[in-house]
């Protein structure tokens, strides 16, 4: 079968795994998910597909961390954005064949994957009124370490991890670390203000250097954001963790015909936010005299 075909089949597979779900109210994205929504999941991970005598009877994705720039929905959750771990999503094993162990095998693939790929946990989410889904994920070694209310959705979800390594993920390591911050500013890209305030301790600091101003509480980060003038547009360009435990973040943000950048280091304490200090800049294009017949060594991007 052609790529566009094979699609069309997992797409199917997938209504028909996910249709007693929804017959409940459950309005999981695979419900009635298009073909066009099932192309962009299977292109963005690696798709893992069970056939039984030529015909497809399971499927699961295997996904690396989410880019906050392209997938700001996953700001729930800063387990989605950790780089050391990879989440599954998009799995369906045919009805009448569940139970013999198709989406067991699927599950041992995936982790047999990730490991290869360095990844030290694998993680997901599910309804948490699923419990039958819920029950299934905890016998093959998952565990509930947050939940989630996503866009759209008429129920709450459990976020579920489990470990590949001896050195298992934790939310007090630097990674989670980098991965709050990229949940935070997802959170200002969205104006997901409530949620940007989660990342952020009560009495969190702020600093804005190059204007001399400072924040001396959370609530105050979060005003001046909610209240600057609309029309901008942030882009996440690095977010790198320090020896020092601290996390550093490089965001470009575009107001018309205007572009700032800034550079940004964060300190935590209780696994969230604690100081931030930012030094913003302008774009501006460089004067005549910087060019490589005077300098050698330069060139403009």
């Amino acid at each position: 079968m052609s790529h566009h075909e094979n699609v069309v089949v997992l797409t199917a597979l997938i209504h028909r795994a996910y249709a007693p779900l929804g017959a409940v109210g459950l309005n999981f994205t695979a419900v009635d998910q298009t073909v066009e929504q099932t192309a962009l999941r299977v292109q963005h991970g690696h798709c893992l597909m069970a056939e039984r005598e030529g015909q497809v009877v399971g499927t699961l994705t295997l996904d690396s961390a989410y880019d906050p720039n392209l997938h700001g929905w996953a700001r729930a959750t800063p387990w989605f954005f950790r780089q050391d771990v990879m989440h599954l999503h998009q799995f369906a094993v045919e009805p009448a064949l569940q139970g013999q162990g198709i989406g067991r095998a699927l599950l041992e693939r995936a982790e047999v994957q990730a490991r290869a790929q360095g990844a030290r946990a694998l993680a997901l989410d599910t309804a948490l009124p699923a419990e039958q889904l819920v029950a299934f994920y905890q016998r093959h070694g998952f565990a509930e370490v947050a939940q989630a209310q996503w866009d759209g959705k008429h129920y709450r979800s459990t976020v579920m991890v489990k470990p590949l390594s001896e050195t298992p993920p934790s939310v007090d390591d630097i990674e989670h670390r980098c991965a709050i911050v990229r949940c935070f500013l997802a959170c200002y890209q969205a104006r997901d203000w409530s949620g940007a305030r989660t990342c952020l301790n009560d009495a969190a600091h702020m600093v804005w250097l190059t204007s001399g101003e400072a924040f001396d509480n959370a609530d105050a980060i979060i005003a001046v954001n909610a209240h600057y003038p609309e029309g901008w547009q942030l882009q996440v360009h690095q977010v790198d963790a320090l020896a020092t435990g601290e996390v550093i973040s490089l965001i470009e943000v575009r107001q018309g015909d205007q572009r700032f950048f800034a550079n940004s280091r964060y300190t935590f304490a209780d696994g969230r936010i604690a100081r931030l200090q930012e030094c913003w800049g302008t774009w501006e294009a460089p004067p005549a005299w910087r060019n490589a017949e005077t300098l050698g060594a330069y060139r403009r991007f």
